[in-house]
């Protein structure tokens, strides 16, 4: 009877020892339930706080219920100081003692990232461990919050004894404080990303161009800033909300195809160039103002396309109004250029029939050579005044055109045929303003008039006038070469070029030194004048 008795017992033993067991491990799954969901609580509250003093609140409530402490702290530091940013069960006196002991130069306990600790215990050094034992602190245990090798702060628990942490504690602390840093990192990213944008906005809003985002695809703007209420009286939110209709709303008829075509040719663009157009748009009073924009590629699809751009516009209507006032000035100013040049030509004309009349009652030969040679001069600067008066530009003359007319003028106002003298003419096109057209078609009057005078006096011969830009080979841009020659009987040696009395080459001599230029004369094979003067 004894034997069944004994083995019901250890059947019964065996039972309560498996109960047992269960309940334990029923425990244990329970703990980690409510663990469990109490870091879910926790970890949802980190997320859903708006502010880092908010996740610095939530923060210590974590670590102070993980520890099973009433008293814990958030710290900063810096090379040379410590700041508390938030606390629980800390007096603002200890608190000031710290952050004054880092401060002081004369603390010997360097500021640095501890290890993640296991034990809570007083500092080592006596200022600290006396600061502590005022506040009743018995011991602390510094937690470094650091996210991706960057430290950001501290957690520091206080006890009123010195205390090991079981393994499950590490683990559950080192969980927390690793939420924590996530965290605080992504909410001061969130903050420093927000305080970027607000920068961002004011400084577009005080732009005063209109700052905008343009998408070619969708034919709408994505962005404008605040300066297009100021300028156009749109509020962004309008221009938006019309849509892909926006081109056709407020951009000039007579602009509109060359907007369409401008967002056409960006859309197939490789580079990032900078791109510029000028167009009318209507303001919310219907009025049209000019805007001048400039714009780059903002965003490209996968296949390379561009898709936005971002530009800026300013207001130039003021200019433009100027512009037309400055082009009806201009224009005014053209026409009374002209006619004063048309002046100027008759009234050399009406002294030029001066003298013709007067050279009828002249009877000396010289008197009346002299007088010849003054028409022929008059006629020479009157020809420039009526080629002005034609030309499409008043401040420059076509010197080859004007120089073609002034020789065959001076060779049909001689006694010479065309089997006599021959007239070679080799002249390159030419602009010059009038003051160096005038001293230059006088000194070819005065050359050439000398050679048909004296150069052939048999009647036979030949005359060339040669005009380019350039050295010798016609490269060097910076001088103007006039070259008047003939193969005449050339110029006596007895007469000096530079000290003759004769007007003509004193005239010319004193022209070419007024418009800075060098003459070579050569009398080898009849007379060679090269002049050379610098182009302006």
């Amino acid at each position: 009877m004894l034997e069944p008795r004994t083995g019901l017992k250890e059947v019964n033993f065996q039972l309560v020892q498996t109960i047992a067991d269960q309940q334990i491990t029923q425990d244990r799954l329970n703990l980690q339930l409510t663990r469990l969901k109490l870091m879910y609580d926790f970890v949802s509250a980190l997320n859903a706080a708006q502010t880092v003093n908010e996740i610095y609140q939530i923060a210590l409530n974590g670590i102070c219920a993980a520890l099973r402490t009433p008293r814990a702290a958030v710290l900063s530091s810096s090379a040379n100081s410590l700041r508390y940013q938030e606390s629980v069960g800390i007096g603002e006196d200890y608190k000031q003692a710290i952050e004054a002991f880092f401060a002081s130069s004369m603390s010997s306990v360097p500021i640095k990232v501890h290890p993640f600790p296991h034990c809570a215990v007083l500092p080592s050094d006596r200022t600290l461990q006396a600061i502590c034992l005022q506040e009743n602190i018995g011991a602390l245990a510094i937690f470094p919050l650091e996210y991706e090798r960057r430290h950001i702060g501290d957690i520091v628990t206080y006890f009123d004894t010195p205390r090991q942490f079981s393994e499950e504690e590490v683990q559950l602390t080192q969980t927390i404080v690793t939420y924590i840093a996530i965290a605080l990192t992504r909410k001061q990213a969130e903050q420093a990303l927000k305080e970027s944008q607000q920068f961002i906005q004011r400084i577009a809003d005080t732009t005063p161009s209109i700052l905008y985002i343009y998408d070619i695809e969708e034919k709408r703007n994505i962005y404008c800033n605040q300066a297009i209420t100021h300028i156009l009286g749109y509020t962004p939110t309008e221009i938006q909300k019309m849509g892909d209709s926006l081109l056709q709303t407020v951009v000039h008829p007579e602009d509109l195809v060359s907007i369409q075509e401008h967002y056409e040719s960006i859309r197939h663009k490789t580079l990032e160039d900078l791109f510029v157009h000028e167009y009318r748009l209507i303001d919310i009073h219907g009025n049209w103002k000019w805007f001048y924009s400039q714009e780059t590629v903002f965003l490209r699809n996968a296949d390379g396309l561009v898709k936005q751009t971002i530009g800026s516009a300013s207001d130039i209507t003021d200019l433009k109004e100027v512009e037309t006032r400055l082009q009806s000035s201009l224009t005014e100013k053209e026409v009374l250029l002209r006619e004063v040049h048309h002046r100027v030509k008759n009234n050399l004309s009406v002294v030029d029939s001066l003298l013709w009349m007067q050279a009828r009652y002249v009877k000396d030969e010289e008197a009346l050579k002299s007088l010849t040679d003054s028409q022929r001069r008059i006629h020479t600067m009157s020809l420039i005044h009526e080629q002005l008066y034609h030309s499409q530009d008043v401040g420059k003359i076509d010197f080859c055109e004007y120089l073609q007319r002034l020789v065959v003028n001076l060779y049909s106002s001689t006694s010479f045929n065309t089997n006599q003298i021959e007239l070679k003419l080799d002249i390159h096109p030419t602009l010059l303003n009038i003051d160096m057209a005038i001293s230059m078609g006088l000194i070819v009057n005065e050359v050439i008039t000398n050679a048909f005078k004296h150069a052939f006096p048999n009647h036979k011969g030949l005359v060339e006038v040669i005009l380019y830009e350039g050295g010798d080979d016609h490269l060097d841009q910076q001088h103007l070469h006039l070259i008047i020659k003939d193969n005449g009987i050339g110029i006596p040696h007895h007469i000096n070029f530079q000290e003759t009395a004769s007007l003509g080459l004193r005239l010319v001599r004193i022209l070419a030194q007024q418009l800075r230029g060098e003459i070579e004369l050569s009398c080898v094979l009849g007379t060679s004048f090269h002049f050379s003067f610098p182009n302006k």
